[in-house]
């Protein structure tokens, strides 16, 4: 494969995983659950109430320069075992503060002094307070995938150039939830970076806003309605293998001609229900009849990239 073609499918793939936030509405009803779902893990402990509040979204493309001009006081960095990126969760200037006040019962009277070295008891309330919004993170995007994000490393000096070293070359476009955290006159700024590549996976259930309102229809009727689609005529082909040709090869086809497929008795199977794809499996036979034996299901995301990569 030529240069041009490799730049052209990197290309491909990489607009196929962009994410721009103002497209997929439902990002910022998870950014506002977000926000209520860490105020009441943390408020249940802190001896004073601390407001959090969902600002905004947007694309963020990772720099260390920039993470420094920031001021971003702590980090922590958020791996998953469904994927290989990095989620960072960031708190700016006086972010410790804020939250060690709340903890010991202040009110946010007095804004603490900028550029304070950090305690290692401030730390560990930060450090408290970063895993709350990862841990509360998980159940709001529960109802789109399960994310099973969990702590990595707590990062509090050089905190740009570590987090550089730390990152995927290939994996530093996120789309960026900030948050406000407030006490009284205290007041900081949280950025949890969720990688494009992991938000891409799901963007037909983040183009849509579910309806939270209460359900008026009939649960008999909607039984009744399950029951007759349930019953209702589809038609399943098994599909031995796809033959690449061009028109005029087509207006030449006789009967009792031979065409090659690249296929062989191990071959799989693709199982298609109204031309959606959904098993593979192995042809067999049993006495007189031709069968199938389903081995795996078709995952979406894979054969979308196939469909890409065969281009």
């Amino acid at each position: 494969m030529d240069t041009v073609t490799d730049r052209r499918i990197g290309e491909r793939l990489r607009s196929a995983a962009r994410i721009e936030p103002d497209r997929y509405p439902r990002l910022k009803v998870i950014g506002a659950a977000w926000a209520e779902a860490a105020s009441a893990k943390l408020n249940a402990t802190y001896a004073s109430e601390l407001k959090i509040e969902f600002a905004d979204l947007s694309n963020f493309v990772f720099d260390a320069k920039a993470m420094e001009q920031a001021e971003t006081q702590i980090a922590l960095t958020v791996r998953s075992p469904k994927w290989r990126e990095t989620v960072l969760v960031a708190g700016g200037p006086l972010f410790v503060d804020t939250v060690a006040e709340a903890a010991f019962g202040g009110d946010g009277r007095n804004k603490p002094e900028l550029g304070r070295p950090l305690t290692s008891v401030g730390k560990f309330f930060a450090d408290n307070a970063l895993r709350a919004f990862v841990d509360t993170g998980n159940a709001v995007f529960g109802d789109i995938a399960p994310m099973q994000m969990a702590p990595d490393r707590l990062v509090t000096e050089e905190i740009g150039p570590k987090l550089d070293a730390l990152l995927l070359k290939d994996a530093r476009q996120f789309v960026e939830f900030r948050f406000e955290v407030s006490i009284g006159r205290c007041l900081a700024a949280l950025r949890i970076a969720v990688p494009e590549a992991v938000l891409s996976l799901h963007k037909r259930a983040l183009a849509v806003i579910p309806d939270a309102g209460p359900s008026i229809v009939d649960e008999s009727w909607t039984k009744d309605l399950e029951a007759g689609f349930q019953k209702a005529d589809m038609r399943v082909s098994a599909l031995l293998a796809e033959h690449p040709t061009t028109l005029g090869e087509v207006a030449c086809f006789q009967v009792g001609q031979t065409l090659s497929l690249n296929v062989t008795m191990e071959s799989l199977l693709v199982l298609e229900c109204e031309g959606q794809r959904l098993f593979r499996g192995h042809m067999g036979r049993s006495r007189d009849s031709y069968m199938v034996r389903i081995e795996e299901s078709v995952d979406p995301t894979e054969e979308f990239i196939d469909d890409i990569l065969s281009d």
